[in-house]
């Protein structure tokens, strides 16, 4: 997968299928500055993009119900996720992160990525529950940064042909990206998911 570049910031404030804003951009900004201007007082480092985050989850929560992740899983669009107050995976968070970051003006793809081991067990012809995981990278203070919505994680350095975590994400901490784009570009049943993560993994290298 190609690394991002400066020139990708315009192609990353455009909006997405299921990434549309749906709130009013001066609301939007003044929920994440009233964050950001009380939490960078007493942290130097804090950024908008945590503020952004903790927004999210202070007005959505992650289901318990599986029969409404099974149902809900890759089928919704930013509005739709805010106004049930519930996501049903980790490509809502990202949906989410990536509609009101947009929205601040801060370039930002939705990046999924394989588990490593999962995708090992995959090239060499096994099947097995999929394992992946959903960033959001944004171009922020100069540089790209990585993202992870759902466990409020940001990391200022990284390597983005390999995502190699300082915590875990389900079985392990090592994620391959597969797919960067601005949203998942449609509505997806998880059996149809499944098979285009299926399809584009079988190309990656893996060491």
């Amino acid at each position: 997968m190609r690394n991002l570049s400066k020139d990708d910031c315009k192609n990353y404030l455009k909006n997405g299928v299921l990434s549309k804003p749906f709130l009013d951009s001066k609301f939007v900004f003044q929920k994440i500055m009233n964050d950001y201007e009380h939490k960078i007082q007493i942290h130097k480092n804090y950024t908008k993009l945590q503020s952004i985050y903790n927004w999210i989850h202070n007005n959505v929560t992650f289901s318990k119900d599986n029969n409404f992740k099974a149902i809900n899983r890759f089928q919704r669009n930013a509005k739709e996720i805010w106004e049930s107050k519930l996501t049903a995976s980790c490509t809502d968070y990202a949906i989410l992160f990536a509609t009101f970051a947009r929205q601040l003006n801060i370039p930002t793809s939705i990046l999924h990525t394989a588990e490593k081991n999962w995708l090992k067990s995959l090239k060499s012809g096994e099947t097995s529950l999929h394992l992946g995981h959903s960033f959001c990278e944004c171009y922020y203070n100069g540089k790209w940064m990585l993202v992870d919505p759902t466990n409020k994680k940001l990391l200022t350095n990284y390597n983005s042909e390999e995502l190699i975590l300082p915590y875990k994400v389900g079985p392990g901490n090592i994620y391959i990206p597969y797919y960067r784009g601005l949203d998942l570009e449609k509505r997806q049943d998880t059996t149809t998911h499944n098979l285009w993560m299926d399809n584009l993994c079988k190309n990656l290298t893996v060491k």
